[in-house]
């Protein structure tokens, strides 16, 4: 079939985008139109539908099917092309980051996008700190992004010490199934830099989570990290 063809029939979804994204069947078809086109400019359409509605891509990328859609443009269309709906990922990216679905869509922004889109996405994290780490998914996030190859140390370093702020917040972290890795992580990464705020201000309250299914993994490398840096 020709590019002309494809397009004819994939037109005729339109109207209907929205609900096709949104339905667990539907979502595969409009994916299948994103993988089979030649051209990005015949996916203008989908991208237009997206962005009719200022909170129209915030609440696609929150949606178990929909979301799928719009990481699939994101890795086939030009970053010129897409640039109206990254630039509403960015600016709910504090939103997303606590979402379930929303997630996978800021992941993809640290694994695929520009090192400007990833230095706004963790400036965004880093000042929104706080909230982000008092939900399960955001501290998934976290885990993700103090792990990721392609955020450099230092902006690590930054999300670390944001974590690190609120000293009630950072022992609810550490005394967490998926919290009391992220803490690992920032001691991994602050105490080379003879950064100690987070073990200072867990050593506070050893007994809490020596008590702790979690917070005694915790601990105890505090334990080590007093024995390194007396």
């Amino acid at each position: 079939d020709s590019e002309e063809q494809r397009c004819l029939l994939a037109h005729e979804l339109c109207g209907h985008l929205h609900e096709t994204m949104h339905c667990p069947h539907g979502n595969h078809v409009v994916q299948k139109i994103i993988s089979t086109m030649r051209r990005p400019e015949s996916l203008q359409f989908i991208v237009d539908a997206l962005t009719q509605q200022d909170s129209s891509v915030v609440e696609v990328a929150k949606h178990k099917y929909a979301s799928r859609i719009v990481k699939h443009l994101l890795k086939v269309c030009p970053a010129a092309q897409v640039s109206e709906v990254m630039e509403n990922l960015l600016a709910a990216a504090s939103t997303l980051a606590c979402h379930m679905f929303g997630r996978f869509l800021v992941q993809h922004v640290l694994d695929s996008g520009t090192r400007e889109q990833q230095y706004r996405l963790l400036r965004t994290i880093e000042q929104n700190a706080l909230p982000i780490s008092e939900t399960c998914v955001g501290r998934n996030v976290f885990e993700v992004l103090l792990t990721h190859a392609a955020v450099e140390d230092l902006d690590k370093a930054w999300v670390a010490r944001a974590c690190a702020q609120d000293s009630k917040a950072l022992l609810r972290l550490a005394l967490d199934k998926r919290g009391h890795a992220v803490v690992l992580i920032m001691l991994e990464i602050l105490e080379p830099r003879r950064d100690q705020r987070v073990s200072v201000s867990l050593a506070q309250h050893l007994d809490t989570l020596r008590a702790s299914e979690f917070g005694r993994i915790v601990a105890q490398r505090l334990d080590v990290v007093g024995a390194e840096y007396p």
